[in-house]
């Protein structure tokens, strides 16, 4: 599991990517995309890039002061794939529906069992 300033480079990545080719980006090209552009900087950017290299999520190719060529190994495409799943997941069913459901099994157990009360006793 990535922490999350590493799994929001690791996105950018991605959207840089195009397919399994290997792409030449500049650390500017992944700031622009990042959203919460104060928490990161030049330096922590390449960290990053030298660990996900190191975990074997991305393959550099060759890298200069602030250009790198980079292609998505298919470790990360499946860590990416499964943090989506994951948000899809957690998406919670409606609790209305539930509570309709419930109300609804209710009243029909309560029928039966009324049902089944007064047809023994009578």
């Amino acid at each position: 599991m990535l922490d999350k300033k590493t799994n929001a480079v690791l996105k950018a990545l991605n959207k840089l990517s195009e397919g399994s080719a290997y792409k030449v980006i500049t650390i500017d090209d992944v700031l622009n995309i990042l959203t919460q552009k104060s928490q990161y900087d030049n330096e922590s950017i390449k960290q990053i890039l030298n660990f996900l290299e190191t975990q074997q999520y991305i393959n550099i190719k060759f890298s200069e002061e602030n250009t790198y060529c980079y292609s998505l190994l298919p470790k990360a495409r499946i860590y990416l794939e499964q943090e989506t799943g994951k948000n899809k997941a957690k998406k919670p069913a409606t609790p209305w529906l539930n509570y309709l459901f419930t109300l609804l099994a209710s009243f029909i157990g309560t029928m039966l069992a009324l049902f089944i009360f007064f047809y023994v006793t009578f």
